[in-house]
């Protein structure tokens, strides 16, 4: 008789269609494939859960968002966002970051109520805070150049570098408050890409284009066409106001549309538009 019950209940658990069953978090469940990794935003721990309706069945086609405790700081990629015909979601979770992340779920918008968690160790020990300047040591060398690059410390746990002394003085006076970080250090934070003008602060073209652009938020170069809007904005000597950026680094700009008279923006609002090069690389400011 028990063996005859037992075999009713699986027989009914795969026979009900899933759209006739409901989610049961108590059948369903969450777990990482490790539960060490190393925080190099390489390495990165699988992470599945199954989705079970009350009658211990699979349910495909289920929307699941994986969530961590520790929100931007850990990058997750779903490679099965939607449970497969045995009910499971599969994510990637990596960060650049030390710490243990909790790693929950929302199955079609319930909570699984279930976690797991994940450690992120050997990642750089130091304490750096988004906007921080950084530089490796001076090696003493006047022909070497890497120990000189300055970088901005973003809130996506990447570097971004200052191409040269023009871009940095867009966005600070002087050279201060800049940390010095072992080299072993500095080679565990990702380079993120070169940083571009701060909107507003200065006109720029290419060496080989003779045409005159203001720089806007997130490296948006604006074409002015009139050469009285300039003067309106920056006075009679705004040809000092004019930088020339290399061709090697075109790839870091977009162009927009272009500006025909002192109507079609205000100088003030592209100034004001970032407060932060956080902002202006489009993660928000700190």
């Amino acid at each position: 008789m028990k063996l005859f019950w037992f075999s009713f209940l699986i027989f009914f658990a795969t026979s009900v269609p899933a759209h006739a069953a409901n989610f049961d978090p108590n059948f369903s469940t969450i777990g990482s494939n490790k539960p060490s990794v190393k925080a190099d935003g390489i390495d990165s721990a699988r992470i599945s859960i199954t989705v079970k309706n009350e009658f211990l069945g699979a349910m495909p086609d289920v929307p699941v968002i994986l969530q961590s405790s520790r929100g931007t700081l850990d990058e997750i990629t779903p490679e099965t966002a939607n449970t497969t015909i045995t009910g499971r979601a599969q994510f990637e979770i990596r960060s650049l970051k030390n710490g243990t992340s909790t790693l929950t779920a929302l199955v079609n918008g319930q909570p699984l109520g279930k976690s797991v968690d994940v450690r992120f160790e050997n990642g750089i020990a130091l304490l750096l805070n988004v906007g921080d300047l950084v530089k490796i040591p001076d090696d003493g060398d006047l022909s070497t150049q890497p120990d000189t690059a300055v970088y901005y410390y973003a809130s996506n746990g990447k570097r971004y570098v200052f191409p040269n002394e023009k871009v940095y003085f867009s966005w600070y006076p002087q050279f201060s408050n800049i940390k010095v970080i072992p080299l072993d250090q500095m080679s565990l934070i990702p380079i993120g890409g070169n940083i571009t003008y701060r909107p507003g602060s200065r006109l720029v073209k290419f060496q080989s284009d003779s045409k005159t652009y203001l720089p806007t938020k997130g490296g948006v170069l604006r074409w002015v066409q009139s050469e009285d809007v300039v003067r309106n904005w920056f006075g009679s000597d705004w040809n000092r106001e004019v930088d020339d950026i290399s061709e090697a680094f075109y790839v870091n700009y977009k162009f927009g549309e272009p500006i025909g008279s002192s109507l079609d923006v205000s100088l003030d609002i592209i100034r004001s538009s970032v407060s932060s090069i956080n902002g202006h690389l489009g993660f928000g400011n700190p």
